[in-house]
C-alpha cells in the first residue's frame, strides 16, 4: 500500500492534508482527461504536485481533473496543502493580500495567485489558472 508521502512533490514541506470529498473552484471538466489520470493513478497511485485547497471551505484550488481522478480511482487519500501554508512558506501574507487588493479568495483566483513566485506556482501546478 502506497503511503501519502510517496510520489508527492513538496519541496516547501508543507504539511500534507486529506482533500478527500473536497469539491473544486472550477466548472470545466475534460472526462477523458480525468479518466487517463484515474488509470495513471489506479496503477500508480498519485503522483505529482498535491492539491492547493481551502481547507475552511473544503474546495481545492487546483487540479480539477486529478481531484476527479483521484475520486475515480478510488484513493484513500488525496493529498493537499492549505493555500495559505503555502503563502506563509513564500513569505506571503495571504489575508493581508486579499485584504489590500479588496480580493475574494474564491472569486480572484488568478489575481492571488500571481503573488507567487513563478517557480512556486510551476511546482505546485498553480500556473495554468488564469
Amino acid at each position: 500500500m502506497q503511503t501519502m508521502e510517496q510520489g508527492i512533490i513538496n519541496p516547501l514541506n508543507l504539511p500534507i492534508l486529506n482533500a478527500t470529498g473536497y469539491v473544486t473552484g472550477q466548472d470545466y471538466l475534460d472526462e477523458d482527461h480525468a479518466a487517463a489520470i484515474a488509470e495513471n493513478m489506479r496503477a500508480n497511485g498519485w503522483q505529482g504536485a498535491p492539491l492547493v485547497v481551502l481547507p475552511e471551505w473544503a474546495i481545492s484550488y487546483s487540479g480539477t481533473h486529478r481531484l476527479h481522478a483521484a475520486e475515480a480511482a478510488e484513493l484513500e487519500q488525496v493529498p493537499a496543502v492549505s493555500l495559505e501554508d503555502l503563502f506563509e512558506a513564500c513569505g506571503l501574507d495571504l489575508e493581508a493580500i486579499v485584504a489590500e487588493n479588496d480580493y475574494t479568495v474564491t472569486m480572484h483566483r488568478p489575481e492571488i495567485l500571481n503573488h507567487l513566485p513563478d517557480d512556486i506556482r510551476a511546482t505546485y501546478a498553480l500556473d495554468d489558472i488564469i
